[in-house]
């Protein structure tokens, strides 16, 4: 008999206890882009971002078996990008430490925030065309400056330009949309509970 797919959060997390390598992968592809923009508020460094979002997983999945539900798994993750990311800055700078307005209290419903602007904002530039998503991209995540970006990808610094407008037009439709959806969830919620 064939085992039912996990279609929810939790029934995932309860996999990734469970050691199930496919809720690992759900896990990986659903908050992997988060964790690297979080991290990468820190270090400066995309790539670095990249593998310090890669090791949290490898960390959280040797205690897979502590976790059950979604919020913790998420929770870990990101307290682990977080502490990795300082200690990676003080490698790179001796001496220098992390933006105090970057901290946070380590409050469940921060790490609920921040996971979800996160989670929008990767959401929104896959929406993108290829072309805007490149440019936002290596402008705003990788710091490439306008002659960087049209020198590696050929184009004039104009074409560079207008499509970063261009990506960042469409993004704010784009995250509008997600916040009305938002608000409106949040409104039918606690209307409910009246």
């Amino acid at each position: 008999m064939q085992q039912a797919q996990p279609n929810q959060p939790d029934d995932y997390a309860l996999a990734f206890s469970k050691g199930n390598e496919q809720a690992l992968a759900w896990f990986f592809e659903t908050l992997h882009p988060a964790l690297t923009l979080y991290a990468n508020q820190w270090v400066k460094d995309f790539p670095l971002a990249q593998e310090l979002a890669s090791e949290a997983f490898v960390k959280t999945w040797q205690k897979h078996h502590q976790f059950d539900n979604y919020n913790g798994i998420k929770a870990y993750l990101y307290t682990i990008v977080r502490r990795d990311s300082h200690k990676a800055l003080r490698k790179l700078k001796p001496g220098t430490y992390p933006d105090p307005s970057l901290e946070d209290h380590d409050t469940p419903f921060s790490y609920l925030v921040r996971a979800e602007t996160y989670r929008l904002l990767y959401m929104a530039l896959q929406k993108l065309s290829p072309g805007n998503k490149r440019v936002i991209t290596m402008y705003y995540l990788e710091g490439k400056t306008t002659g960087e970006i049209a020198r590696e990808l050929n184009l004039h610094p104009h074409t560079v330009q207008t499509q970063k407008l261009r990506g960042i037009r469409a993004l704010q439709k784009i995250l509008n949309l997600f916040v009305f959806t938002i608000f409106c969830g949040l409104t039918k919620i606690f209307f409910s509970t009246l």
